[in-house]
């Protein structure tokens, strides 16, 4: 049975990360057997162009689900054929800054049909907008109304088939998001899975999204295609990572986790290789770190940045006091999730740490952080002139007495808007070219960032735009 999924979205606003409206239209062997649609209530604000544009305001989703509260009646639907939209990629790219910003896991990976390319081949030499195409097959509209959209482009689609065309050959793959071994643009995670070891681990979001996935967290393996991550080239036979960036490691699990021993000194020997790249190392076991150490370390690798997370008082008297007695030339500690109160003043007045980042909790379960622990930490650090960054809010946020449950990307949004964040003495990394030449810092990569970027609490740490396109929708 063939089966086609046509769905279309309107937005609230120019951001183009949420939905206001969903339209659903199912075709089963060339027949349209069903409908849906729902006004969508997406916790942001309006433009008045777009409410002008759908009809939609804040007034209108008032008492709507929210996308979490409706995602368990349209995922069926989605999940049961090809996905078709006019302009697939806008669609597609609003569903998944839906599932993203939620915390949603769905595939990974799905093909579609994108009925304004096809317009192209089929139809050349006239403009393929949704109200041309509909007028020129005589198909009623009322643009700009999902329900009414959606049906259009699923009659739109039916007669592409009628003239003959074989859609097999339009079908195209959209990703969503990738596995725990892949890696972002900062992001390197040569193994996957992990062993929970605090309380802070009460709630990880490694294991809530694996779980969304049908998998175990707890099951770990060393990742195949992106283990080497540090020293794959493109297609000019450059490095993806450029001198001077820093990256991320293990961020779905711990460098330090002892299932990893095996696969640990291949790691080191490709950050050896990549003296010119900093990696920021993070872990909740630093008492195993000193007999897990490359032979010719000495007194430190200049390109290593080693953080211990400490999630409340107790986790950070326990790892910081063994942290300042390793050997590394970078330290810093990573307060996340912040689920207590915590004092670091003493630890540094050592002089030692160079940066501390909190961050809320997330996903299912989120325990409140509260916004004076975030002022004191940050006046601490500000005391002793130590970088401190606010990089997010986290679900469940505390001020004033009141309660706010922030989802998605409004938290680091809030986080930035707290001013809470503070540049401290600069952190300066010596870095090497394979021949061992010191690199200067105007050969070394400068982070480019654009409009979304002013409002993220994590800029200060970021590697910079990975071109994800969204600033241009």
């Amino acid at each position: 049975m063939q089966r086609f999924v046509v769905f279309d979205v309107e937005t609230p606003n120019q951001v183009c990360n949420r939905m206001s409206a969903i339209g659903i239209t199912l075709i089963e062997n060339g027949v349209i057997t069903k409908s849906f649609y729902s006004l969508v209530n997406p916790e942001t604000r309006f433009d008045p162009f777009n409410t002008r544009l759908t009809g939609i305001g804040a007034e209108t989703v008032r008492g709507a689900p929210t996308f979490p509260q409706l995602w368990t009646q349209i995922e069926p639907l989605l999940c049961s054929g090809i996905l078709v939209a006019h302009n697939a990629v806008f669609d597609l790219g609003v569903l998944r800054c839906c599932l993203r910003d939620y915390g949603i896991a769905w595939k990974l990976q799905t093909e579609y049909l994108c009925t304004v390319q096809i317009g192209r081949r089929l139809l050349p030499g006239m403009r393929h907008r949704l109200n041309v195409l509909s007028a020129y097959y005589g198909i009623p509209l009322e643009h700009h109304n999902a329900a009414s959209d959606a049906r259009a482009c699923a009659e739109i689609l039916l007669r592409y088939q009628a003239s003959g065309a074989d859609l097999r050959q339009y079908l195209k793959t959209y990703t969503f998001t990738r596995r725990g071994g892949g890696n972002m643009h900062d992001i390197w995670n040569p193994w996957h899975g992990c062993v929970k070891k605090s309380e802070g681990c009460d709630n990880c979001y490694m294991y809530y999204l694996d779980r969304l996935r049908d998998q175990n967290g707890a099951q770990i393996y060393r990742t195949k295609t992106n283990f080497n991550y540090p020293v794959q080239k493109d297609k000019n036979g450059d490095y993806k990572i450029k001198s001077g960036e820093q990256i991320r490691v293990c961020m779905t699990s711990d460098f330090f986790l002892e299932e990893a021993d095996a696969w640990r000194n291949d790691a080191w020997n490709l950050m050896r290789q990549r003296r010119d790249v900093v990696f920021f190392l993070l872990t909740k076991r630093p008492e195993r770190v000193a007999d897990h150490l490359p032979d010719d370390w000495g007194d430190g690798w200049d390109n290593i940045f080693f953080n211990v997370s400490a999630e409340n008082q107790r986790r950070a008297d326990e790892r910081i006091p063994i942290l300042l007695d390793l050997p590394f030339k970078h330290k810093g500690v990573m307060c996340a999730p912040f689920i207590g109160e915590i004092s670091l003043r003493r630890y540094l007045e050592t002089g030692q740490i160079e940066q501390v980042l909190c961050d809320g909790e997330n996903y299912g379960g989120a325990r409140p952080c509260r916004f004076e622990w975030v002022r004191a930490l940050r006046q601490e650090c500000e005391d002793n002139n130590v970088t401190f960054v606010f990089c997010g809010t986290g679900r469940c946020f505390v001020k004033d007495g009141k309660t706010y449950h922030l989802e998605g990307s409004i938290q680091s949004r809030q986080a930035r808007k707290s001013n809470l964040s503070f540049q401290g003495k600069p952190i300066r990394f010596d870095l090497y070219d394979a021949w061992g030449l010191p690199i200067p810092e105007t050969d070394r990569y400068k982070p480019s960032f654009r409009l979304r970027c002013e409002t993220c609490g994590m800029q200060m740490i970021c590697n910079g735009c990975s071109n994800c396109g969204r600033c241009e929708r």
